[in-house]
């Protein structure tokens, strides 16, 4: 009995290590087991998509600019006598009313000149007068004495004109004060020569000719013109507001030396804004005044938008510098900014969208919707629950938005982004 104990302990130990390894096998067949299942469930179990339902809408395409914010109405001022200012009445901001003065520039120097020219006149009539007399000593000296007087305001006319031609060029002023000046120089220049006329009929007073009184007649006439130049630059010296209005772009002081046709300030009603906006010649052929324009103003609170419309669109471009340094041919377009706008900045910088071609009821999908398909372009759609590749054809575009001309219909679910894992055509989709 003991010996068959013996071997009944042996064979139990020869069948334990057998058993320990079928568990093994098991455990790592049943995890391999449900890998598989939950792969086939996961593969089985529909696909969480989101979609576009193909509606037909109203298709856009512009471009956006900066544009610059200014007053609906606006004056220049510009200095019609050139001198020292004397006393300036206003400053920023403050309004004003029509004919009010803002400034006066001082006049002492043409008071002089003034005098000067009446003088003239009167002693020409004492010369016409005089005319069948000898000339003695002391009409020698005064008409030498108004040859001097004569160069100096050639010497000053011609200074002037060569300002005001600095400022032409420049595009400061206009070419009707330049004209001007050059009419201003060409008068002293005759009246100059008119003078130095004048003393050689001094010597040949004695002489009896039938042009000596039309001589003088002419000689009173262009003093004449002289004196009532002078007298108008002097009533141009006290500049008073031709509207009412609120003052802004004054950066002068009193004392300072101001050349005729400079801007002085600006006067604006506080009635509304426009814009201003530099655009390339290129898109420029695209807008048209009276197209609709939106406006973004970046605040502290968020953007703001507001509308406005195109009310000039210039003739010509002027070169502009980028950002990046390049030389662009822009156009100036002046867009009139909506009543009912929000308050904004004065010469504060806005974004303008130009929309500049509309086309209505136009089936429409994201271009981040299209992905390459057979030398063309396909999407995404939902087909009776299940994925489907559409081939489609493209049609106008703008930055983020592509019409399709053929492939969709309207009611069609597109997906809105191709590139989800595990998708392929007969997967069974759910909306998300």
């Amino acid at each position: 009995m003991v010996i068959e104990k013996a071997k009944f302990n042996r064979t139990s130990n020869r069948f334990k290590l057998p058993k320990f390894k079928n568990s093994r096998f098991l455990m790592i067949g049943g995890l391999a087991l449900l890998i598989i299942i939950a792969v086939t469930i996961s593969k089985a179990m529909p696909l969480q998509v989101d979609v576009i339902t193909m509606q037909p809408n109203d298709f856009s395409k512009g471009f956006t600019e900066e544009g610059e914010v200014m007053a609906a109405k606006e004056w220049p001022i510009f200095n019609s006598v050139e001198g020292k200012l004397e006393s300036l009445k206003v400053e920023n901001g403050d309004s004003v009313i029509k004919g009010q003065v803002l400034l006066e520039m001082s006049t002492s120097v043409l008071n002089y000149q003034l005098e000067g020219l009446k003088a003239q006149f009167q002693s020409l009539e004492g010369q016409r007068l005089e005319k069948y007399k000898s000339p003695d000593q002391a009409q020698i000296a005064q008409q030498t004495l108004f040859i001097q007087l004569a160069e100096k305001d050639v010497q000053t006319e011609e200074e002037n004109l060569g300002r005001q031609k600095a400022l032409f060029e420049a595009g400061s002023i206009a070419r009707v004060q330049y004209e001007e000046a050059e009419r201003a120089f060409e008068k002293a220049k005759n009246l100059l020569d008119q003078q130095k006329l004048g003393l050689q009929l001094i010597y040949e007073q004695h002489q009896t000719s039938q042009g000596t009184e039309l001589y003088y007649s002419n000689q009173k006439k262009a003093l004449q013109a002289q004196i009532d130049q002078l007298e108008e630059k002097i009533s141009k010296a006290v500049v008073v507001a031709q509207q009412d209005g609120f003052i802004k772009d004054l950066s002068l002081k009193e004392g300072n030396v101001i050349p005729q046709g400079q801007q002085i300030m600006t006067v604006f009603t506080n009635g509304g804004y426009k814009l201003e906006s530099y655009v390339l010649a290129s898109d420029a052929l695209d807008i048209k005044v009276g197209n609709p324009v939106q406006v973004i103003q970046e605040t502290s609170s968020g953007n703001k938008s507001f509308e406005g419309t195109v009310d000039e669109v210039a003739i010509s471009a002027v070169e502009k510098i980028s950002p990046l340094g390049l030389k662009e041919n822009r156009v100036k377009v002046t867009i009139q900014v909506a009543e009912n706008s929000p308050t904004v900045v004065l010469g504060s910088n806005v974004d303008v969208m130009f929309t500049t071609l509309e086309v209505q009821d136009q089936l429409m999908i994201p271009k981040t919707s299209l992905f390459p398909y057979q030398e063309g372009d396909a999407v995404w759609i939902i087909q009776e629950g299940k994925a489907k590749i559409q081939p489609v054809k493209k049609g106008l575009e703008n930055d983020s938005q592509v019409t399709i001309l053929e492939g969709l219909t309207e009611g069609d679910q597109v997906l809105q982004d191709p590139n989800l894992k595990e998708l392929q055509e007969g997967k069974r989709l759910k909306l998300a």
